[in-house]
């Protein structure tokens, strides 16, 4: 399957002559990423939806789902997951002592990431938000798609264990980063599937939406808070495996408006056939909190 749509991609950029490359990256304590666009409209460098309202780019995008402009290629990867790693193998006596019953806080730090890393090919619609007096555009993009991701790693607390997995998900995202205000948001529904017969193959729907605004008190939940939920259920039973709310309160710095500071409280369950066979076997932490400091830039 996924050789059919990497064929399919390449198909539609060869349709394009005139195709434009783009570069672009992202940093984040999280997830970091770079990434190659390509536009398959030439017409795509003229598009600014600056000035519409959320729900006007939703619809926007929702009418063009079938009529893609842009082709994306990108590498990402997650340093708090490989930092957690780390210190497992390195420190099992200390990662041991970290915990208090079902919690340990290394895993609570760094959990809600599945793999180290990732390559992901998306196809699909795309707005840009322009910046004024700016050419650089940078994450200030809306898409709405298709995506594929690949990996060979996947991760249970804090181990990494040899799989080659492939994510097939629909997607509508975007950030808008503009006149001291932050817009962040995604919805998906998808499914993982995994070679590694230890991990359960899934389907799931999530959704995040993210706002930081340097113009209002940076102590207001309404306009400096982030949530996301996500819930996953075996793909042949359709039984719950997992669930995931996380609720985050933004700080914008004080003396740089390109930087804000972070900390999301959450909940990760994790149900009894998340894991099979030896993983199973080791014992599954069904209750998990979440702590996550972040700094964005």
């Amino acid at each position: 399957m996924l050789k059919l749509f990497i064929l399919y991609t390449l198909f539609i950029v060869s349709l394009s002559a005139e195709s434009a490359l783009e570069y672009d990256y992202e940093t984040d304590i999280y997830y970091s990423n770079a990434s190659v666009y390509i536009d398959l409209d030439k017409e795509n460098e003229n598009i600014d939806a600056s000035n519409l309202s959320e729900i006007e780019i939703y619809t926007r995008l929702l009418r063009h789902t079938f009529s893609p402009n842009i082709f994306l290629i990108e590498a990402s990867i997650h340093p708090m997951s490989l930092a957690g790693l780390y210190f497992r193998s390195e420190h099992e006596g200390l990662y041991k002592d970290l915990s208090y019953k079902d919690f340990n806080l290394i895993r609570s730090v760094t959990a809600g990431f599945e793999e180290p890393y990732s390559l992901s090919f998306f196809i699909g619609r795309m707005l840009k938000f322009n910046r004024k007096n700016e050419e650089h555009i940078g994450s200030n993009r809306a898409f709405i798609g298709y995506l594929t991701s690949i990996g060979d790693y996947s991760i249970k607390d804090n181990k990494a264990y040899y799989d080659k997995w492939i994510n097939l998900e629909f997607k509508l995202k975007g950030t808008r980063d503009q006149k001291g205000e932050n817009l962040d948001w995604s919805f998906r529904f998808g499914s993982r599937i995994h070679d590694n017969r230890n991990f359960t193959n899934s389907i799931y729907i999530g959704a995040r939406r993210s706002r930081i605004d340097f113009n209002h008190n940076y102590l207001s939940w309404l306009y400096n808070s982030a949530f996301a939920f996500s819930l996953s259920s075996n793909a042949t039973t359709f039984e719950l495996i997992e669930a995931e709310l996380i609720l985050e309160k933004k700080f914008p710095s004080l003396w740089d408006k390109s930087m804000s500071f972070g900390l999301e409280i959450g909940y990760l369950y994790t149900g009894p056939n998340r894991y099979l066979g030896e993983l199973q076997e080791e014992g599954i932490n069904r209750h998990v909190l979440i702590l996550r400091p972040n700094i964005k830039f």
